[in-house]
């Protein structure tokens, strides 16, 4: 089981990760997860995968994918609150959060006729309905944590692709004509334990895995609590009894029917961990500043 910290520096969103993500709509964290971890969780999905493969086959993109994925496996419950990437989403979104989202995907290399204009996944905005629904500009709702498995340093095998600032965007980005994606498109390239910020305003699409190589990552996508979960309606019992407290309210656990919308100090224990951390981050820049001050003297 993860654990919290109050006093790590990697826990705390800078300025600099801040101004990236109000400007990009995305953040990249290089090793967020150890490679004993990226391992075990390796070792998880290719079981899930291979019985998916068995009952239910691939897409005609050659994906697989399981939603609601964090009841399946222990070991994806670890990832709810892991210490480098849940308290940047925290400080970006308040403590008013909760999981709604968690998401299997596997995308097996593309169809041999796959070019540069294919798509596993066409662009998009995250939320359903909801990107159709709301008046534009959208706020933002929720952000979705990616937690890539696999070797995707190389062009070519089915990453993610963002477009810069389209978070900001009002309507669809511009695309020229003949175009395979949008201006500025980027495709992002990365090593296995990286994860990736972003939110649900970000327009993004999976180009073509034209590698060997068979991608595999987990979502994790966290809203504000009053926002219907995606993919589940209630957690199982035995999982929020497994969970520690800010792990139970990711969980959608409430103390009361207005949990959601007049929520009891029980129902939030992030705000109590949130201010703690403040304080005790305050007080060991205190100490030194105290220190270096000793020092010059």
């Amino acid at each position: 089981m993860n654990t919290l910290s109050l006093t790590d520096p990697q826990t705390v969103l800078t300025a600099e990760q801040k101004r990236r993500f109000d400007s990009d709509g995305f953040l990249i964290v290089e090793d967020a997860l150890p490679p004993d971890l990226v391992g075990r969780l390796l070792d998880v999905v290719d079981r899930l995968y291979e019985e998916g493969q068995r009952s239910d086959g691939l897409t005609a993109t050659h994906k697989w994918d399981l939603r609601n994925c964090i009841v399946h496996d222990d070991a994806f419950l670890e990832l709810l609150t892991w210490p480098k990437t849940f308290p940047l989403v925290a400080d970006i979104l308040g403590w008013n959060i909760k999981l709604l989202t968690s998401h299997l995907i596997v995308r097996a290399p593309s169809p041999p006729d796959a070019d540069e204009f294919w798509k596993g996944e066409g662009w998009h905005r995250d939320g359903g309905g909801s990107a159709r629904d709301m008046t534009e500009p959208h706020p933002r709702l929720f952000i979705k944590v990616a937690y890539f498995l696999t070797d995707l340093s190389e062009k070519g095998r089915g990453a993610i692709r963002f477009v810069p600032g389209s978070n900001r965007l009002t309507g669809w980005p511009a695309q020229g004509e003949g175009m395979p994606d949008p201006y500025g498109a980027v495709e992002i390239q990365c090593k296995p334990g990286t994860a990736v910020l972003f939110e649900q305003r970000t327009w993004h699409a999976v180009g073509p895995n034209l590698s060997d190589i068979t991608r595999k990552a987990l979502f994790f996508g966290y809203g504000f609590r009053w926002i219907q979960p995606m993919d589940y309606v209630q957690m199982p019992e035995r999982l929020i009894q497994n969970a520690d407290p800010i792990q139970r309210q990711m969980l959608g656990h409430i103390t009361h029917n207005l949990g959601f919308y007049l929520p009891k100090e029980e129902d939030i224990p992030l705000r109590s961990w949130l201010e703690a951390r403040k304080a005790a981050l305050g007080e060991q820049a205190a100490h030194s500043s105290n220190g270096s001050s000793h020092g010059m003297m």
